[in-house]
């Protein structure tokens, strides 16, 4: 409907211009610059959730039932997550520069795969589903913010001279953000998993089925299980941690988008 594209396409225009101005801001060391990145961004998530409730009132259901509506939602629980961090100061803004990036792109895939309006059918009328879908959305907002945590110890490891780089919080704290958030997204991908199989059983019968989209998010939640544990048995620090972080978000972008690949799926998703 008109409204609501007019809302996404201002509200993906102002996610484009939010990372301009973030990196310029950042790679010339202009504070007024990521002042600006940050207000616009709140900006945005306005916009955002204006899109999200037209949606809502236009399909008279949660936007989930869809590729375009559940990237849409994902996108806005992401930039949620990390507006709120950088508020209460647990976060660098600087990591918007992967996160924002990364939204954009997901919204756009979204629109591609088509935006009209299907009805609500029998697997999503469960309060499970929404459930479901929210804890896993937050555990990707927790990995992607993870990662680009990861990113930026990488940058600070290698750059340390690079004079953009030197103030953004030394590598160690951000190992340890990295870490954190990838605590907080294993909580809530273990919630996503638990309620999914709740749902699946009221709905197939069976709590599990090895479908192909639920196999591929064990596979990603068992990965971040080998994160935490090579950190605390292994001793996998820093630079090794990064590199098992930022594979991790590959691992959970295939389990999210690319099951398609290995085969059909009765299990709806992005």
């Amino acid at each position: 409907m008109p409204l609501e594209a007019l809302l996404f396409w201002t509200t993906l225009f102002i996610y484009v211009v939010v990372f301009c101005c973030n990196s310029i801001g950042f790679v010339y060391q202009k504070k007024k610059l990521e002042d600006i990145a940050v207000k616009l961004l709140w900006l945005g998530l306005i916009f955002h959730t204006a899109t999200g409730i037209v949606r809502w009132t236009a399909g008279n259901h949660p936007p989930v039932t869809d590729t375009y509506e559940l990237n849409l939602t994902g996108t806005w629980f992401t930039i949620l997550l990390f507006i709120l961090f950088v508020r209460i100061e647990k976060l660098d803004r600087a990591i918007g520069i992967i996160v924002v990036p990364v939204c954009f792109v997901i919204m756009g895939y979204g629109f591609l795969t088509g935006v009209e309006i299907k009805p609500m059918g029998p697997a999503f009328q469960s309060p499970w589903l929404i459930v479901h879908v929210i804890f896993a959305w937050l555990a990707f907002g927790s990995y992607a913010i993870a990662s680009g945590s990861s990113v930026f110890f990488l940058l600070k490891k290698k750059k340390s001279q690079w004079n953009p780089m030197a103030k953004i919080a030394d590598a160690a704290s951000l190992d340890i953000s990295s870490y954190r958030y990838v605590i907080l997204g294993f909580i809530n991908h273990a919630v996503m998993l638990v309620s999914g199989a709740i749902w699946a059983k009221k709905l197939w019968g069976t709590y599990w089925s090895w479908d192909p989209l639920e196999t591929w998010s064990l596979i990603s939640f068992l990965f971040y299980a080998f994160y935490l544990h090579a950190r605390s048995f292994l001793g996998w620090k820093m630079e090794k941690a990064a590199w098992l972080c930022i594979s991790g978000l590959v691992i959970l972008a295939i389990s999210f988008w690319g099951v398609g690949l290995f085969g059909p799926t009765i299990h709806p998703g992005p």
